[in-house]
């Protein structure tokens, strides 16, 4: 899971560095939480792929694939959707 949540956190992250205009073609307040959402995602999946482990069982939720991947994924859709 570790190298599928890095795999897809940089394919995320690079979408959303190359390709802005993909994501949001208009800046309004929705687009902007969106892109406030996958990232917050997209960070935490990097951190569960380069192999954090964290002592709190909160914080080791909040950083797995079941929190991350839907926020990255399902930000991404959303925002594509909507443009």
């Amino acid at each position: 899971m570790r190298p599928a949540s890095l795999i897809i956190a940089g394919f995320t992250s690079i979408v959303g560095l190359v390709f802005p205009f993909v994501l949001a073609r208009l800046p309004t307040g929705l687009n902007q939480f969106l892109l406030l959402v996958m990232m917050a995602g997209i960070i935490g999946a990097f951190i569960y792929g380069a192999g954090f482990k964290p002592r709190q069982s909160i914080l080791a939720r909040l950083i797995g694939p079941a929190v991350t991947w839907p926020l990255m994924i399902g930000g991404f859709a959303i925002l594509v959707t909507l443009r």
